[in-house]
């Protein structure tokens, strides 16, 4: 019998194999679940989301492992390979180690004692897209199960580590109007670029914010991702349009960021809001935290980035990270997931629910 590295090891790599870019993610939607063990069964099945339980009891609490299958586009990594121990391959990291985790966990319970938590699993795709491609709303709206969980862990690379909470995201635009001209009498004209590195200066020197949220100091920052103006070498541009990524903090709400970001941008400038996530609350203090971090975890960090947990606690469901990828490695050309992190991971959660 293969020994239960091997076996993760090769649960990775099977799932690393299976292209399954964002968007194109039918054949491992229909492999992930063909591998969903026979004692649990779908209670709500969407297209891109599908949630999967095993026998309920009445007072016991429910954990559900939920993971995505879907992937950034490939980098000249694919296919996979096993190399001193490492898995290597698109999505080893983020985050099909985890799934493959989950899987082979779900599947060894079959023969285990019931433990003291009752388990399901979520999987669900187009994680890697836009907001408006985000399947879990409506999962939400069919499943009624989901809302009974007492605790979600999503499988994101964290390295071992627990990360409650994560970012808010809000992305927008400002525009910087001027008057175009000819580059020989630039005179005659009101430069857009000239007025956007004046009106983006206090933003690029703007400091990052600590924010701490029960114990965690999460980053807020504001970025100038993009900068785009001109039309001809020889034309003194009337637009400037810069583009803005505000990472906030959980202690404000989606209208409190949008606020913010108002107040931090030039009177003169026009900002669009072009589309905002929320933070993710955090759920440090749950027990069943509590007890994954004591059942092996390697500690209890803020997730400085967004992540589908705020899904789950804008719906009143605690949720955390924790999965066996490290977060620097994903969507990376050499993206990566230890053999051993696979096994720290199974270890934990097995011992939360089987006890």
């Amino acid at each position: 019998m293969a020994s239960l590295a091997d076996r993760l090891a090769a649960r990775a790599l099977e799932l690393v194999d299976i292209p399954s870019e964002s968007l194109d993610e039918a054949a491992i939607r229909a492999h992930v679940r063909s591998l969903v063990p026979s004692w649990m069964e779908g209670e709500t099945i969407c297209e891109d989301a599908a949630l999967y339980v095993g026998p309920r009891r009445d007072g016991a609490p429910l954990v559900v492992l939920a993971g995505h299958y879907d992937t950034v586009p490939a980098q000249d990594n694919l296919p996979g390979r096993l190399v001193d121990g490492v898995v290597h391959g698109l999505g080893a990291s983020d985050m099909k180690g985890g799934l493959a985790v989950a899987l082979e966990l779900l599947r060894d319970l079959q023969r285990a004692p019931a433990g003291p938590v009752d388990v399901a699993l979520l999987v669900f795709g187009r994680e890697e897209l836009p907001q408006a491609f985000n399947p879990l709303p409506e999962l939400f709206e069919r499943s009624t199960l989901v809302h009974d969980a007492n605790l979600v862990i999503l499988l994101e690379p964290t390295a071992g580590f627990v990360h409650a909470g994560c970012l808010g995201n809000l992305n927008a635009q400002l525009r910087f109007h001027g008057v175009s001209g000819h580059s020989a009498r630039p005179w005659l004209a009101e430069n857009a670029i000239e007025r956007a590195i004046e009106g983006l200066a206090p933003l690029l020197r703007h400091e990052r914010r600590a924010a701490v949220v029960d114990g965690l100091t999460f980053w807020e920052v504001v970025s100038v991702t993009r900068l785009e103006a001109g039309i001809a070498d020889n034309v003194i541009p009337d637009l400037a349009v810069a583009h803005l990524n505000f990472r906030f903090a959980p202690d404000r709400t989606e209208h409190d960021a949008v606020q913010y970001l108002h107040a931090l941008v030039p009177a003169d400038a026009e900002l669009e809001i072009l589309g905002t996530a929320p933070a993710g609350a955090v759920a440090a203090g749950s027990p069943l935290v509590v007890q994954l971090v004591a059942a092996g975890a390697h500690g209890i960090d803020p997730k400085q980035a967004w992540t589908n947990v705020a899904d789950f606690t804008t719906q009143g469901i605690d949720a955390v990270n924790f999965g066996p990828g490290d977060p620097a490695h994903a969507h990376r050309r050499d993206e990566q997931v230890a053999v051993d992190a696979l096994v720290h991971t199974y270890d934990t959660l097995r011992r939360l629910v089987v006890g």
